[in-house]
């Protein structure tokens, strides 16, 4: 079987190192037939991966969009706040879409866009890349088989490790959300992904969480905007940006880390690029306004009362779960790809491991890339949401972040109703 063509428009590190990877493993599946990109040494990274010709390199989605499609199915990895633009017009031009998520940075545009693929009966795949991750799966199964009796209350937590989150919120693109939207979208828009898709329908919302220690007045004014500029801290500091990105190029030289801050994985080329480029400022010196800490309090269908916390100091990454039923409770740890079901009538601990698939995000982006070049070949089983139904959880970030500005809480129907 040929491998289906697709379009890259977005050779970043989701474009290089997740989608691109995914092709270059399967060749049988999928082919990069061009690539569309702004930064000159990234589209031709991706274009050298895929034996690109130069004919079919372009700077901006403008250049694709007014000709005939040069393959049936593109994947959009642009920044989200290009996005309503990006999407409208590359649905418009004729192709099937995979859409890195968030769909877009408002309510409205999230609409406006999957009302447009409906409308011109295009296939819009969100990349909610854990529905297809292996311990997500096995998540959702316990929970589905009614292992653990009727579900009571879920303590679900998103634990960023300390220097993911200085890097990607708050000197990296997410770091503002005029650049990104809010946090709770950007971070946790997969968390409340995966509790509609295992759970339901939220009817009612409350949210806490502020910026409270990547802020100016954490540190004195002796602190230089860079940390390569001799910072008097840097030995105490566990953000000093020249031993983060130095440790993470020692350890795994292909790391997302590595990749944002240059193209040039040599210690001298990380160096260089700190003393100039967003990644070197100091986390208390840069231009970050969303918050570091977050909980949302949701009532879902039923009553079932689900807690989300999203937080950036942890010492491991990975999201960990408690599930209490009314026969057994749920402890799950992500990092570890562990559940222990703890039985109420026997006392008894059944532990599961789930080991992570091929590929980033546990084995989902593997997922994720199947089931979109499945349906490019006409089975559309294998896409496990639509864009209307990525849109509910979407909403409910925004919500989310509506009910942290305001101290009030969120009636869901209501809100939906005000913003459709």
């Amino acid at each position: 079987m040929r491998p289906v063509e697709l379009v890259m428009v977005g050779a970043g590190n989701r474009g290089y190192l997740a989608y691109g990877a995914f092709a270059e493993r399967n060749p049988d599946e999928a082919k990069f037939v061009a690539v569309v990109e702004p930064d000159d040494a990234r589209r031709a990274r991706f274009a050298s991966a895929h034996r690109i010709p130069a004919d079919r390199q372009f700077r901006a989605w403008e250049d694709i969009a007014g000709r005939p499609p040069l393959a049936p199915g593109l994947i959009n990895a642009t920044l989200e706040r290009t996005h309503r633009a990006s999407t409208l017009g590359l649905l418009a031009a004729g192709y099937e879409m995979l859409l890195e998520k968030p769909i877009a940075t408002t309510p409205a545009e999230c609409l406006e866009i999957a009302a447009a693929a409906e409308t011109g009966g295009r296939l819009l795949q969100i990349a909610h890349v854990l529905r297809y991750a292996p311990f997500f799966v096995a998540l959702r199964d316990i929970i589905v088989s009614g292992r653990l009796g009727a579900i009571v209350s879920v303590d679900w937590r998103e634990n960023l490790i300390y220097w993911h989150f200085a890097h990607s919120y708050v000197r990296g693109n997410w770091s503002t959300a005029t650049r990104g939207g809010p946090m709770i979208l950007t971070k946790c828009c997969h968390d409340l992904d995966l509790l509609v898709w295992i759970f339901g329908r939220c009817e009612r919302l409350s949210s806490s969480g502020s910026l409270t220690h990547f802020v100016r007045e954490a540190v004195g004014a002796e602190i230089p905007d860079r940390c390569t500029d001799g910072c008097p801290i840097a030995d105490d500091c566990p953000y000093f940006a020249p031993r983060v990105y130095l440790d993470r190029l020692r350890e795994n030289p292909s790391s997302f880390a590595v990749a944002a801050v240059t193209s040039d994985r040599t210690p001298e080329g990380v160096m260089r690029a700190l003393e100039t480029g967003p990644y070197g400022r100091c986390v208390y010196r840069s231009d970050n306004d969303v918050v570091d800490h977050q909980v949302v309090l949701m009532r879902f269908a039923g009553g079932l009362s689900i807690s989300l916390t999203m937080q950036g100091s942890s010492h491991v990454e990975g999201r960990t779960v408690r599930i209490d039923g009314t026969r057994a409770t749920l402890l799950a740890n992500e990092s570890r790809a562990e559940f222990e079901i703890h039985d109420h009538r026997t006392g008894t601990v059944e532990r599961i491991t789930k080991p992570p698939g091929v590929g980033g995000h546990g084995g989902g982006d593997e997922g994720l890339m199947r089931a979109f070049v499945g349906a490019l070949r006409g089975d559309r089983a294998g896409v496990l949401t639509s864009a209307r139904e990525a849109v509910t959880s979407h909403l409910i970030a925004f919500a989310a972040e509506q009910a942290r500005v305001s101290g009030e809480a969120v009636d869901m129907d209501r809100y939906r109703e005000s913003v459709s």
